[in-house]
């Protein structure tokens, strides 16, 4: 009996170690709440959005982020996170910008370092409420 239930315990274990080591199935992301969201990559390149159009690098630090049509980013509440160490996107024009063509519904990021506090190129999450 405990023989039984010490080899069902271990196989069990086996099972959900096996689990937990495979990759992540990339989705799209699950906001319910925002109305457009994207993480993009320290390159430019978008890893996941909801209601994006496309991402992309346009300086160093500065990064612009395409929004589709339904979303008005005029009168949007923007929520920035970095996702590097010593990278702050704190800067984000709602109207457009010069940095990204003066391109309509396009939320223009900038990136700084907090060493050197100068752009730098670092990823982040964008999300528009």
């Amino acid at each position: 009996m405990f023989r039984r239930t010490l080899a069902g315990g271990l196989a069990l274990a086996a099972t959900g170690l096996i689990l937990a080591t495979a990759p992540a199935a990339n989705a799209e992301i699950y906001a319910p709440y925002t109305r457009a969201a994207a993480i993009v990559n320290a390159n430019g390149t978008l890893i996941n959005a909801k209601n994006i159009i496309n991402s992309r690098r346009a300086a160093a630090g500065t990064y612009c982020v395409q929004v589709k049509g339904r979303v008005n980013v005029a009168d949007s509440l923007i929520q920035l996170t970095p996702r590097h160490a010593r990278r702050v996107p704190f800067i984000a024009y709602r109207s457009p910008s010069a940095l990204c063509g003066n391109q309509e519904n396009t939320v223009t990021v900038q990136v700084y370092s907090t060493i050197t506090n100068r752009p730098a190129d670092g990823g982040f999450d964008l999300a528009i409420l």
